[in-house]
């Protein structure tokens, strides 16, 4: 059993060497990959934010592409072509905003991570403690 398993990984190797895909790093990349994904799950908000990247990505090809050719177009009417234009720079301005949604959100850690981070003692920043005074203490500052 052993040694088809080996041959099979060995014929793997040199098939993919030969087509010139890299086998092994493709593997790694994938297990990395799973395992990044099962200790630190997408939060909902990371999946919102995929599937609004995909629906974007459609509306600009449409924009970008179609919509020129609409506004330059003899058969449609200056009014239509008018909120054309409007709808344009709304998804222009919208695609903004939603850039910086992104960002924040990029830049947020999910739960998951705070607490890895927490856990194994990752955090790099140095935040001095609070100090804290007993009621019963007074503090008192004299100028010398």
């Amino acid at each position: 059993m052993g040694y088809i398993l080996g041959l099979i990984l060995i014929l793997g190797l040199i098939f993919s060497a030969t087509i010139g895909t890299d086998l092994v790093s493709n593997l790694w990349r994938q297990m990395t990959d799973k395992f990044s994904e099962f200790i630190f799950p997408r939060s909902q908000r990371e999946i919102v934010i995929d599937n609004l990247e995909d629906q974007y990505s459609e509306l600009d090809k449409f924009f970008s592409s179609v919509a020129p050719s609409l506004i330059g177009s003899k058969n449609i009417s200056q009014k239509d072509k008018e909120s054309l234009g409007q709808a344009i720079n709304t998804f222009k301005e919208s695609k903004k905003a939603f850039e910086q949604i992104k960002k924040i959100e990029q830049g947020s850690k999910s739960i998951t991570k705070a607490l890895m981070e927490k856990i194994l003692d990752l955090n790099t920043e140095t935040v001095p403690e609070p100090t804290y005074i007993p009621p019963n203490c007074n503090l008192v500052c004299n100028p010398q």
